[in-house]
């Protein structure tokens, strides 16, 4: 039989650069999704960086859609820079320096790993439109081959965005003890009905181009480059905002002063779109473009466990970074806060921010410096916790200004779960996990708040309290925390009582503006009295400044017990009882609650 070679105007695949390629599913063919096996199969990728002698600093990126191993360097068709070279290098968020990174190209790519354009041994000629159909899982079955291939039992972190998250959350759910941290970017746990459609109309463009030739272009020296470039285009617009594409283009016209009254390219948005669309069809092939599309449609975690998206995960050990960007129409933040609400459904650690952006899905690729500090901050705050590069420091110290977190930090019993709500730079978490071996998570509305604390290796939230602590489930905390943030919710009443139906107990402080000096200077000044660093009204977050009897008459209203009642006066004298006595509201500068629910 003769052997087979591309046509002359075919650029991609393996021909096309002398990279590294593992022959895998030798001796025993993969098993598929769809029931059937493959087997040998070739993975294409790429390495950066050393793997240390412990073999334990390894990360996978795990590439989007139409991506593939060349995240770092230059890639060899285009001969630009990889596809994420703002977030690899030396010093960057994932540092070659420390980490060994490892890309790969999908089963079903076209970048050297075995494809629809690969070579069928049976018949000899490329698989085309006979390759078999593939899901997520079978991609991430093959990634798991290779890094058995290359001696590395466990990884330090899976790393992916878009259809690389998919990938990622599939490796957290299948081999949960082969992966440490799992860093999901701008994606999600299945596919929408819109993005379903998006890639039906980019895939009927391609069916639809003549030179498709039923999947057989290749072995026919034909080529769909009208529909593969028609496909790039509807995809690309999905990858950017609206206020993203108004910035860059509006209704500019394309090197012309008026309209042409015809349909060439007269609005520069149409010129862009027809480059991405040409540029494209040099570099990936249309039958890869067809599977790879489909195999994100398919996706679907929540699907073998009766719709319950947290099942996937069953008390798994794995870290989840989840980031999402608030202009992303594609994989929208709500998307992200579904599988949060999942994850800490079976109690995983989870930490969440969504960035703020009008760059689109394409943020993550973008020039995003909050995006590089979180990711750069959890990677850093795991390694830290596991010893990776050096022994691991305890952190712990508490604001000497803030007499309540001392005071919060004596009542939780070690060993326990805690969420604490406002968590601010996490101080209190790190202090109750170096001094009382809590398991402990956060909530935060700051961003940088956020970062601060993943980089100190906890499970933190980006969220509101006013609306997402419905992200945790009913009873899965011993404490929940509250520390000088109830004044400053719309709806207290609402908050505490999330807060009773998350934790078996809550600790709330509060700033207690019975207190008589408050009383003396709105007497004397007729002015708001301020707690704190802040000096004027109008940069107070309190909004709802109550005393320590309306803190009471609230707590009665929702039938909530008191257990504890730690009150600070105006020397700092510390006063413990189990109810406050009457004179509190009037000599308490502050105040702390251990509160249970009667039935508790």
């Amino acid at each position: 039989m003769a052997q087979w070679r591309p046509p002359p105007h075919d650029r991609s695949g393996s021909e096309a650069y002398a990279g590294k390629v593992a022959r895998l599913a030798v001796d025993a063919k993969m098993p598929l999704d769809n029931g059937n096996a493959i087997g040998p199969l070739d993975i294409a990728y790429e390495t950066w960086g050393t793997l240390n002698d412990q073999r334990s600093n390894a990360i996978l990126i795990c590439h989007a859609l139409t991506g593939d191993q060349f995240c770092a360097g230059t890639h060899p068709v285009t001969n630009k820079p990889g596809w994420w070279p703002t977030m690899i290098g030396p010093g960057k968020p994932i540092d070659t320096t420390r980490y060994f990174v490892i890309c790969s190209n999908v089963l079903g790519g076209c970048m050297g790993s075995t494809g629809p354009k690969s070579v069928d041994p049976g018949t000899g000629v490329p698989y085309g439109s006979h390759f078999p159909v593939i899901t997520i899982a079978d991609m991430v079955r093959a990634q798991k081959l290779l890094i058995h291939h290359l001696g590395i039992a466990r990884l330090f972190a899976v790393v992916g965005g878009s259809m690389g998250g998919m990938n990622a959350l599939q490796w957290a759910a299948s081999y949960p003890d082969h992966v440490i941290n799992a860093v999901i970017i701008a994606s999600a746990a299945r596919h929408t009905a819109q993005n379903i459609a998006f890639n039906e109309v980019g895939r009927q463009a391609i069916l639809s181009d003549p030179g498709w030739a039923n999947g057989e272009y290749l072995s026919r020296e034909t080529m769909p480059r009208s529909g593969l470039a028609v496909a790039r285009m509807a995809a690309h617009i999905t990858y950017l905002s609206k206020a993203a594409l108004q910035r860059k283009f509006g209704r500019n016209l394309q090197d012309r002063a008026a309209f042409t009254y015809g349909f060439e390219a007269d609005f520069q948005v149409e010129s862009y779109l027809r480059h991405q669309g040409n540029s494209f069809v040099e570099r990936f092939d249309a039958n890869s473009y067809l599977y790879i599309t489909r195999a994100v449609d398919y996706f679907d975690l929540a699907a073998d466990y009766d719709g319950n998206l947290g099942k996937a995960f069953p008390g798994t050990k794995v870290r989840f970074c989840i980031v999402a960007f608030s202009s992303d129409w594609l994989f929208p933040p709500e998307d992200s806060r579904d599988l949060v609400i999942a994850l800490n459904s079976e109690g995983a650690t989870v930490s969440f921010v969504e960035i703020e952006t009008d760059k689109g899905h394409d943020a993550f690729l973008l020039d995003e410096p909050e995006f590089y500090r979180v990711v750069s901050g959890f990677l850093e705050g795991s390694a830290q916790q596991q010893g990776l590069f050096g022994p691991v420091v305890p952190q712990g110290k508490l604001n000497p200004i803030r007499p309540d977190l001392k005071l919060i930090a004596d009542m939780i019993e070690p060993g326990t779960r805690v969420l604490d709500v406002g968590s601010g730079d996490g101080a209190l978490l790190c202090h109750l996990t170096a001094e009382r071996n809590v398991d402990g998570r956060g909530l935060e509305l700051s961003r940088e708040g956020v970062r601060l604390s993943v980089a100190k290796g906890l499970s933190v939230i980006h969220g509101d309290a006013n609306r997402d602590l419905e992200f945790f489930g009913e009873g899965a905390f011993d404490y929940v925390v509250l520390s000088r943030t109830l004044q400053s919710v719309q709806k207290p009443r609402g908050v505490l009582e999330q807060l009773m139906r998350i934790g078996r107990r809550a600790i709330v402080s509060f700033d207690n503006f019975g207190f008589w000096r408050t009383r003396y200077k709105l007497m004397m000044t007729g002015r708001n009295p301020i707690y704190g660093e802040n000096e004027r009204w109008w940069h107070s977050d309190a909004i709802h400044p109550f005393t320590l009897n309306d803190f009471l008459d609230l707590a009665q209203s929702l039938d909530i017990r008191i257990e504890h009642c730690l009150t600070i006066d105006g020397a700092g004298k510390v006063s413990s009882e189990t109810y406050p006595r009457p004179h509190a509201n009037f000599m308490a500068r502050e105040a702390v609650f251990l509160l249970s629910h009667p039935r508790g």
